[in-house]
């Protein structure tokens, strides 16, 4: 609003997260609250449907867009002003880099002075482990600016919301230094807490165990109302020949947003090179609860490029509590062993939450969170490698 009164330009800001659906009672809302707090919502148009706020005197807008149709983010055009701004909300959600380099590659094109383009990123405290740290937090860059605050420095807070933090220094100083304090780590919840406190014992530089076959995990993304693909993703385990350890050697991430025809070009490179590398026989475990038209069509290219010592399964059908049950049992026996080659599957082993939402609760069991904050896909795509053969490493432990 500044911009365009004072110096007669108009910027626009769109606004992303990585489900549409979740804009409506977060960034949404906050923005209609910082209108009314301005006291200028009879200058804005607000519609009740659509995810489009837009400025009456200038016409300048503020878009709504989510990381589940990245179609749509390469395709905005702007009537009015220029798109120069950039709100990434819960910029976690973002399981990697390249998402948001694609988000930040779509800023290009010269903008008049005064205006800057600029991409804010907000987030609470997640786990170190994410990339996020590693390329803004760790490392100087002249074109990057970071800032962590803590309920210190809330002016929105009263007496009772500091005499909450107050007490939790004293009753729970773990929560306190990632939710009171804002330092890196998950606070609570963690399915494979052991491994967090002392991950340095599942990870090792190089395979030193002679190794009978290799078993890939297959998850395909979720769908979109046109039929395509979400991310879909490959992990690979080595048993050794005593069923004792299990290597994770491989893991792959394919933004399939293409033909289903190139995903299985994709796969087929993968088992290839897992080939190259190890000389192994390879079982490749798919989830087919919707997919079986592609798992098909993966038996029919094995079979139609004469690859030798290659299987195609549909994934073996468990719950997901007995897949985590055996993952605990294999990280806490100091028999699951992660190589370099699994950067996704490390992070997501030290960020896996239970979900303690009273839906869940009323569930009766334990639930794996689901909302964005780990990669869930890669979990799924390792347990489908392993759970097949759960009574032999199950016989092989302690």
């Amino acid at each position: 609003m500044k911009f365009y009164h004072v110096y007669g330009v108009k910027p626009c800001l769109l606004t992303v997260r990585k489900y549409l659906n979740s804009h409506r009672n977060s960034t949404r809302e906050a923005l209609l609250w910082a209108i009314n707090r301005l006291g200028v919502n009879h200058l804005w148009h607000i519609p009740r449907g659509e995810l489009t706020l837009t400025y009456l005197p200038s016409g300048q807008v503020i878009l709504f867009k989510g990381m589940d149709d990245p179609d749509s983010l390469t395709s905005i055009t702007i009537a009015n002003g220029h798109l120069c701004w950039l709100w990434i909300e819960e910029i976690y959600e973002l399981h990697d880099k390249e998402d948001f380099e694609k988000l930040d590659m779509s800023f290009r094109g010269e903008v008049p002075a005064p205006l800057f383009k600029q991409c804010t990123g907000i987030m609470n405290p997640w786990s170190d482990l994410t990339w996020i740290k590693g390329q803004f937090f760790d490392k100087k860059d002249n074109d990057v600016f970071t800032a962590t605050t803590t309920y210190l420095q809330n002016e929105f807070l009263d007496d009772a919301d500091y005499r909450l933090y107050e007490k939790m220094k004293l009753t729970n100083p773990r929560r306190y230094q990632i939710v009171g304090l804002g330092n890196w780590g998950v606070s609570e919840g963690l399915i494979y807490a052991d491994h967090v406190e002392n991950p340095e014992k599942n990870y090792v530089e190089i395979v030193d165990h002679e190794l009978q076959f290799i078993s890939v995990g297959l998850d395909y993304g979720s769908g979109t109302p046109e039929g395509k693909l979400g991310k879909t993703v490959l992990s690979a385990v080595a048993f050794t020949e005593d069923w004792k350890k299990v290597y994770c050697i491989k893991e792959s991430y394919y933004d399939g947003f293409f033909l289903p025809e190139k995903i299985v070009e994709w796969v087929l490179k993968f088992i290839l090179d897992l080939k190259s590398e190890y000389k192994l026989d390879i079982i490749l475990h798919c989830e087919w609860a919707s997919s079986a038209a592609l798992n098909n069509a993966l038996t029919l290219a094995v079979i139609e490029k004469d690859i030798e010592g290659v299987e195609v399964r549909n994934a073996y059908k468990s719950t997901i509590l007995s897949r985590i049950d055996l993952t605990q049992i294999l990280l806490g026996e100091n028999r699951l062993l992660l190589t370099p080659a699994v950067p996704g599957l490390k992070a997501a082993f030290s960020t896996a939450l239970w979900d303690s939402t009273p839906k869940a609760k009323l569930k009766g069991v334990p639930i794996r969170l689901d909302n964005g904050t780990t990669d869930i896909c890669i979990l799924d795509a390792f347990e489908y490698a392993i759970i097949r053969y759960e009574k032999y490493l199950l016989a092989a432990g302690k």
